[in-house]
């Protein structure tokens, strides 16, 4: 998650970003390169479904249901941006929530994003990367890393 937040208080352009104070970007320039376009895009649904594993108790559902769900939500974001649907987005996200601080960041996240296609790809690794690692955390842990049934 740190990595992630470097991306964007060191490469990133903070005035377009709607959830990063300016007053915290660093001034060393591009520290990450090309490879923080997509990284960001990467860590979030990796690093938030490792976490939201974690926080599941054992024996629930298969931790596998929080890679999807943070994909899911990873792949709606970026899609929240595409020319096509980003105005209408953020038309109806003022309608539902009014104008308030919270509503115009999210609308303005949708209208001055810029959709990605590789940001798509980077999410879907990140899902299938925390579900690798959950994976081998099941079968070195035995077998009693959040599986049904235990």
């Amino acid at each position: 998650m740190a990595l992630g937040l470097l991306v964007y208080l060191a490469d990133r352009d903070l005035s377009r970003s709607t959830l990063i104070p300016a007053a915290a970007a660093l001034s060393a320039g591009p520290l990450i390169g090309t490879l923080g376009q997509w990284l960001p895009s990467f860590i979030h649904p990796f690093a938030f479904s490792l976490f939201t594993a974690a926080a599941a108790r054992a024996g629930t559902q298969p931790a596998y249901r929080a890679c999807a769900g943070w994909w899911i939500v990873n792949v709606a974001f970026e899609a929240g941006q595409h020319p096509r649907a980003s105005a209408p987005l953020a038309s109806f996200v003022e309608a539902l929530f009014g104008q308030g601080r919270v509503a115009r960041g999210l609308s303005g996240y949708f209208v001055h994003g810029t959709f990605d296609l590789g940001d798509i790809v980077a999410a879907t690794s990140g899902a299938l990367a925390a579900a690798g690692v959950l994976f081998a955390v099941h079968r070195i842990g035995g077998g009693n890393a959040n599986r049904t049934g235990s």
